[in-house]
């Protein structure tokens, strides 16, 4: 299996919940903080502003886009900004099953939107990942995404018995393909996760440290792996990944590990082995100085999340 089926897999998508909108000129609509989502234009156009410094991207029919980060967000039916209201408030007041009406008496524009949540502990592919995945109809999304997003469309609108299951499975597809699609262009100045699996050479050495983080990794075995000398795979790595192989190895041990006690049964001793480290001493060490807590206390405090972890192992989803 590739890297990215791993990193998507390991990522549990734990539920996922669709709604229609049916808009009419004017309106504006902001989407809070927190909650990832997918928006898929069916019908007209709307521009969209992300908080922060970033101009307005205009949107059109067929166009997807995915918010891995849950980055607040404004939708829009013009460039112009205009007072929004507030998803939640018409989502709330809508019949179950129908589509959310607003706006005014002028162009219609319709929005399929997914709120989703993952199962996983801060995985560093979500912390990597922009705040807007964009995938353009006019730039050539293809045929298999598009055959998704009306899928996902079609249900929504229409849903019958088992719709949950299936926009589930969709949504899992559509965001593989988002990430390929984002992969095939990585901006020149994209640091982390995304820049070095784009990278054949580096993206080698991420899934030996991914798949064996327990085995005894240095700089030079790592470049063996990329097929590299140690001074170019040091550079580029840091260069491409934004961390230095071994503070990567260190970050990337320490996630497997905080999931791994979380599960509220593993023994210190038999994690500090999992993730690479000879001795249970060195391994707290190195564990409260990226944590700022001990393995133990760290377990100990999170042992209610690990029995719901456990209970999620077939993820619920819903519509």
């Amino acid at each position: 299996m590739d890297l990215l089926s791993e990193i998507v897999g390991e990522l549990r998508l734990e539920s996922v919940s669709y709604f229609r909108l049916e808009l009419t000129a004017p309106w504006a609509l902001r989407f809070p903080p927190g909650g990832r989502g997918i928006h898929i234009i069916t019908r007209g156009s709307c521009w969209l502003e992300v908080d922060g410094p970033r101009p307005p991207v205009a949107l059109t029919s067929g166009d997807l886009l995915v918010m891995p980060s849950g980055r607040g967000h404004v939708l829009r039916d013009a460039r112009k900004p205009r007072k929004a209201v507030p998803i939640e408030d018409l989502v709330r007041s809508a019949s179950p099953g129908r589509a959310v009406e607003h706006g005014g008496d002028g162009v219609p524009t319709t929005i399929v939107c997914g709120q989703f949540r993952f199962g996983t502990l801060g995985h560093p592919a979500l912390e990597a990942l922009p705040p807007v995945l964009h995938l353009r109809a006019d730039e050539g999304v293809g045929p298999f995404v598009q055959a998704h997003t009306q899928c996902i469309a079609a249900e929504v609108s229409a849903p019958a018995e088992g719709a949950g299951i299936v926009t589930a499975r969709l949504s899992d597809v559509l965001l593989v393909q988002a990430l390929r699609a984002y992969l095939r262009d990585v901006p020149a100045d994209e640091r982390g996760w995304l820049r070095g699996l784009a990278d054949p050479q580096i993206g080698r050495a991420l899934a030996r440290m991914h798949r064996n983080p327990e085995l005894d990794w240095s700089v030079l075995t790592l470049a063996q792996e990329a097929g590299m000398s140690r001074a170019a795979f040091s550079a580029r790595f840091t260069e491409q990944m934004g961390a230095s192989p071994g503070k990567y190895l260190a970050e990337w041990r320490m996630y497997r590990a905080k999931v791994r006690l979380r599960s509220g049964a593993a023994l210190v001793a038999e994690v500090a082995a999992e993730v690479g480290y000879s001795s249970e001493a060195a391994f707290s060490h190195a564990f409260k100085k990226l944590v700022g807590t001990s393995p133990s206390a760290y377990r100990d405090g999170h042992r209610e999340d690990g029995r719901r972890a456990g209970q999620g192992d077939s993820p619920r989803r819903s519509t």
